[in-house]
């Protein structure tokens, strides 16, 4: 009578341990699988901050580029102002009086 006690005890301790192992290897399965997408995701997210980073350095060399094409369109339409300037005949009255309209005293 004894053994019989004790043999439902263990089994149904074994029962008890059968039931949470199962419910752990469940949980582990779902955790496997939330990894494998948090694993995903933090790809394609570096996939995406190395595509901006792309971005934002083409933008920039771009906009140096702009920028460097500009100041020699500036000086260059400077330089044909000056040649303007000095093919123009001065004024009656010998010096050039006023500034031009939308020109700024030099």
């Amino acid at each position: 009578m004894m053994s019989s006690i004790v043999d439902v005890v263990l089994f149904a301790a074994l029962l008890i341990t059968t039931v949470c192992v199962v419910q752990m290897y469940r949980k582990l399965k779902r955790l496997d699988a939330y990894h494998e997408d948090y694993q995903r995701i933090f790809t394609e997210t570096a996939a995406a901050l190395n595509s901006a980073r792309d971005a934002v350095r083409a933008f920039h060399d771009e906009g140096r580029d702009t920028v460097a094409q500009l100041g020699r369109e500036i000086e260059e339409a400077r330089r044909v102002i000056a040649e303007i300037d000095a093919r123009r005949p001065p004024p009656p009255g010998g010096e050039r009086s006023a500034a031009r309209p939308g020109e700024v005293g030099r």
